[in-house]
Formats: structure tokens, C-alpha cells, sequence
């Protein structure tokens, strides 16, 4: 989501493409590239994704606009990275905590270090996908469908795990609730920070929410 101060966004370097096929990136090269995505989601983010020009963008890399095609060819090059290595980070860090789990772990504990991850990437500074996404026009964000379906399919399997497990109920459409519980959790930010609440409080509540409800104990 937002960040905050227009603090600069730093993304990260997971996944990205050489700017031409054929070519050899070189540490410096990729540098630039980092400083180009930068520079692209803060516009993006504080004035929106129109304003998200190649000129824009150049001019806030103290670059020359033509020089900014020798590193990616058009905007939609640049946005399209953006979101890719965005969700690619978001993958590796809510995978590498579930492989990070004893094998033991109950499903519970899993479906909360899982979200616990999810919910501080989307409110920590650094993840300049989730601060990007929201201001993007539908037909740009279907870009990064397959990243996406990707990611979603993590958590299908995380929550067919606690089904195999006898866990949790086998009577759940995973189509349905895999995008149920991601889009209730990518809704967090709009009042996790005023509430003062913590990623782990979150999830604590989330978790909860989902295998107990809320519903009297009788």
C-alpha cells in the first residue's frame, strides 16, 4: 500500500530480466535497473499511473529520456517487472517460512507464519508491489496473472495440507476460498496501521477467525 514521508521504495532484485535478449546485465547495468523501478512506483504511487512516464521517469534518475530505452524498452516493460518481481519476492518469503516449519507443525501454525509474512510485506516499506498494484488500471494488473496464480496456488496447497491432515474440513471448495481468504488479507493495511495492531496479531486473528469463527461456544 502506501508508504509513507515519500520515503524512497526499494525493490528488489529477485527475478529480473536482462534488458535484451542476448545480452550480458552488468552489476552496474542492474543497478540502474533498480533505480528505474524506484523511481517508476514512486511516481506510480504518489501521483498515479498515468503520470508514469518514460520522460517522468528519466528525468527522476537524472537520466536522459532516450538513454532510459537502453535499459527497458517501454513503460509497460517497467511496470510489468515491478509487479513480477514483487509477487516473486512475496512467493519466496511466504514459501521459504513454510518450508522453515517443522514437519510436525500443526496446519494451524502454518496458516499463521504464513499469514503473519503476508500481512508485513504488505505494510512493510519495501515491498513496492503492494504499494503499486492498487493504482494500476485492471488491464495492467492482468500482467501479472500467472505470478499471481503462482502465489495462489501456495496457499492452495497449504490449506489442501491441513484438509489431507484432518485438520481442517473436506468439505471446502479451495477455488472459492483460496481467493476469499487472500483478498480479505490484502485489505489489511486500509486499518491495520490505525488500529496499532501487529502482523502477528493479525494472524492470530485471522487464523481464528477462519478455523473456530465466531460463533458462542456452547
Amino acid at each position: 500500500m502506501l508508504g509513507t514521508g515519500g520515503s524512497r521504495m526499494r525493490a528488489r532484485n529477485n527475478g529480473r530480466r536482462p534488458a535484451a535478449a542476448g545480452t550480458v546485465t552488468t552489476v552496474k547495468q542492474r543497478t540502474m535497473r533498480d533505480e528505474i523501478l524506484d523511481a517508476a512506483a514512486e511516481i506510480i504511487v504518489r501521483e498515479g499511473y498515468d503520470a508514469c512516464t518514460m520522460r517522468a521517469v528519466a528525468a527522476l534518475v537524472d537520466m536522459k529520456a532516450g538513454s532510459l530505452y537502453y535499459h527497458f524498452r517501454s513503460k509497460d516493460e517497467i511496470v510489468e517487472e515491478i509487479l513480477n518481481q514483487g509477487i516473486e519476492t512475496l512467493y519466496a518469503r511466504v514459501a521459504e517460512t513454510i518450508r522453515g516449519l517443522p514437519q510436525e507443525a500443526r496446519f494451524a501454525d502454518r496458516l499463521s507464519a504464513a499469514v503473519s509474512v503476508h500481512v508485513s510485506s504488505l505494510v512493510g516499506k519495501d515491498q513496492t508491489y503492494m504499494h503499486v498494484y492498487e493504482h494500476l488500471p485492471p488491464i495492467i494488473k492482468r500482467r501479472s496473472r500467472k505470478m499471481r496464480e503462482k502465489y495462489a496456488q501456495l496457499w492452495h496447497d497449504l490449506f489442501a495440507g491441513g484438509i489431507a491432515s484432518g485438520e481442517a474440513a473436506n468439505d471446502q471448495d479451495l477455488q472459492l476460498l483460496v481467493p476469499y481468504f487472500l483478498g480479505g488479507l490484502n485489505r489489511v493495511p486500509e486499518w491495520m496501521r490505525a488500529s496499532g495492531a501487529s502482523s502477528e496479531q493479525v494472524a492470530k486473528l485471522a487464523v481464528a477467525t477462519l478455523l473456530d469463527g465466531i460463533g458462542a461456544r456452547r
